[in-house]
């Protein structure tokens, strides 16, 4: 069929159908024009709403994926908060996530109100900490400048003391008067042995106030660097620290000769946690974990990180496979005393572990990769298992 162009581009009409209906119009004769369906009202108002919720969601997602880390207010908690309204906004899921009706409400019912007093409320915080922050350097780099303008300011008094001193003396060596010449030369010595004095008991003074702030600024890079290599949710070393330890710890046990043996943990059943008790209660397990993983490895020469979402690692210097393995199950029968994360939960948690001692022929690939081959192995044979790797043989 041909079609001609309408003003409305959908309703096509048939220009032979038209014209006869024109023809015959007085005959009574009509022929129905063909219509483009049209979206409904309601169809057009779900999709704004839905693009709308969209849209809700993917701001808040800002806050979950850039968090401020405040010190009145953690990164992960202003993520997990959030989290928490985008699940809210977008689904119903109710804020409170252990709230015992956890049916999703329609979009009249969800707390609005509260979603924008959370906003609000989050980005007065980050005022005050961005206005606090840029006051703290404003502060500080004003005292670098006026120790710098004191300093100045002393060099510029002392030095024109001096040179009069010295034009002085100068003078009177031109005039010959030997009374006059000791009287003003033992002044310009006088003064600049006041100068010079002057001037030590000043750098004294900065350098006891410039020890005093080196010493805080060291505690400070002590502290950041130590922060640097922590995990912010189970206050374990994180993977920067795991990856900085490894090749010094294969390069002792070369030097010293002792065994040396890593251990890969990996929670058994996280996901399900998450799925049916929220993110909170995940949180609380991996914590219990760590609390236990502490409470195992005592020693100030092991070391114990979170390397992943619920993957842990153990170095243990002077320590072979058999005590490891030991360990590996107290490990288990501790995480199995710890309360529950949740109320709710209707099955207890548990901990996979794989042990790799570490061979000659080992290098950090390998070593890990027999751990994690052992970890496998133990998921494999039921979960909550602690396996072994074998030892690699030396290379001629």
């Amino acid at each position: 069929m041909l079609f001609r162009k309408s003003p409305n581009p959908e309703v096509p009409v048939d220009e032979r159908t038209t014209a006869g209906s024109s023809r015959k119009a007085g005959s009574g004769a009509h022929t129905p024009v063909r219509v483009t369906p049209r979206i409904g009202a309601g169809q057009a108002a779900d999709a704004a709403m839905a693009q709308l919720l969209d849209a809700i969601g993917g701001m808040l997602g800002a806050f979950i994926r850039y968090p401020l880390d405040m010190p009145s207010l953690p990164a992960d908690q202003t993520g997990e908060r959030f989290a928490t309204w985008q699940r809210h906004a977008v689904l119903g899921f109710p804020v409170n996530p252990d709230a015992a009706d956890q049916r999703s409400v329609g979009v009249a019912e969800r707390d609005w109100d509260g979603l924008v007093r959370t906003v609000v409320e989050q980005r007065k915080q980050e005022q005050q900490f961005v206005r606090d922050s840029v006051g703290e350097l404003q502060d500080a780099l004003w005292a670098c400048v006026e120790a710098v303008h004191n300093a100045v300011k002393l060099d510029q008094s002392t030095d024109t003391t001096t040179d009069a001193q010295m034009v002085r003396a100068r003078h009177a060596l031109q005039r010959l008067t030997p009374g006059e010449i000791k009287q003003e030369v033992l002044g310009a010595v006088s003064a600049i042995e006041q100068a010079l004095h002057t001037r030590r008991e000043q750098q004294r003074e900065q350098y006891v106030s410039l020890a005093s702030k080196l010493d805080k600024l060291g505690q400070q890079l002590e502290e950041a660097k130590r922060e640097s290599t922590t995990d912010p949710l189970t206050e374990l070393g994180n993977r920067k620290l795991f990856d900085v330890v490894m090749p010094r710890a294969i390069q002792m046990a070369s030097l010293t000769r002792q065994p040396i043996v890593l251990l890969l943990c990996d929670m058994d059943k996280l996901k399900l946690v998450n799925d049916m008790h929220g993110h909170r209660a995940g949180d609380i397990a991996l914590q219990n974990l760590a609390r236990t993983l502490k409470k195992t490895f005592l020693r100030q020469s092991d070391v114990v990180c979170r390397i992943g979402g619920d993957e842990f690692a153990v170095i243990m210097h002077n320590t072979d496979w058999k005590i490891a393995q030991t360990l590996a199950r107290r490990l288990q029968e501790q995480l199995a005393a710890m309360p529950a994360p949740h109320p709710a939960m209707e099955f207890a948690l548990g901990v996979s572990v794989g042990v790799a001692q570490l061979s000659p022929a080992d290098d950090i690939e390998s070593w890990v990769a027999r751990a994690d081959k052992a970890l496998y192995k133990a998921k494999q044979h039921g979960r909550d298992r602690v396996c072994v790797a074998e030892l690699l043989p030396e290379t001629s």
